[in-house]
């Protein structure tokens, strides 16, 4: 039994695409107006290098998404430049913080993994936020922001930040944690903030002072050691 093709869908426009991930040139090339170019001439003019997939009828030529771009953005015309237009109009979204546009990408996304992930980090952000909020409220200042950062990444991660960044090969550190990490991070810093708010610490020593005590807590009940209510007093 045969499968179905595999289709990128970008807007109304359909591609079809190899099972990890090149485009079949000759249905990329039409998007671009490069209806009757040369393949071979092409290919050496802009360095185009992707491997051969067959896509039903033998070994065909391919583009990689990165081509793709790259010739919508060099070669000169009336179809490439739609294809800017849309990219500047991606960019604008991009900046502005468009989440339809996040949840436009994440949807076309055939990882349930990368999803579940982005729900996670999305989660993991928000709390973060409000124990920075809370924080600022109750007389943080300085570098505790950093310091509660790096107390939450040792309990998770039993790395800091910096740690995490070097080991991991990321430049944000929460790019490099598992959606378990991040999901653990926004418990703690959201029973922190909320530790905060009901005790009524005050200042950085207080504050850090509470959030190392619920950070150890919790780190003892991911390890498995069991533990009782957390005396952050």
């Amino acid at each position: 039994m045969q499968n179905a093709p595999l289709t990128l869908e970008f807007g109304t426009v359909r591609l079809p695409i190899s099972a990890d991930g090149f485009l079949l040139a000759s249905s990329a090339l039409t998007q671009l107006g490069l209806i009757s170019a040369d393949w071979n001439a092409l290919a050496t003019e802009h360095d185009l290098t992707s491997p051969a997939r067959d896509f039903g009828a033998g070994p065909e030529a391919t583009l990689s998404l990165a081509e793709f771009s790259r010739l919508a953005f060099v070669v000169d015309t009336v179809q490439a430049r739609r294809w800017r237009k849309r990219a500047q109009d991606l960019l604008t979204r991009a900046m502005g913080g468009d989440v339809k546009l996040a949840a436009q990408i994440a949807e076309r996304s055939a990882d349930p993994g990368a999803r579940r992930w982005l729900a996670s980090r999305l989660e993991s952000t928000d709390a973060r936020r409000e124990l920075m909020a809370t924080v600022a409220r109750h007389g943080g200042e300085g570098n505790v922001y950093g310091q509660l950062g790096s107390i939450s990444n040792r309990s998770v991660v039993g790395l800091d930040s910096a740690g995490i960044r070097r080991e991991r090969g990321v430049k944000a550190t929460r790019d490099g944690l598992s959606s378990t990490e991040l999901l653990r991070l926004a418990y703690l810093d959201a029973a922190t903030a909320r530790a905060i708010t009901e005790r009524g610490a005050h200042g950085n020593a207080a504050i850090l002072h509470l959030h190392e005590r619920l950070a150890r807590h919790e780190r003892k009940g991911w390890a498995g050691e069991g533990a009782g209510a957390p005396q952050a007093g």
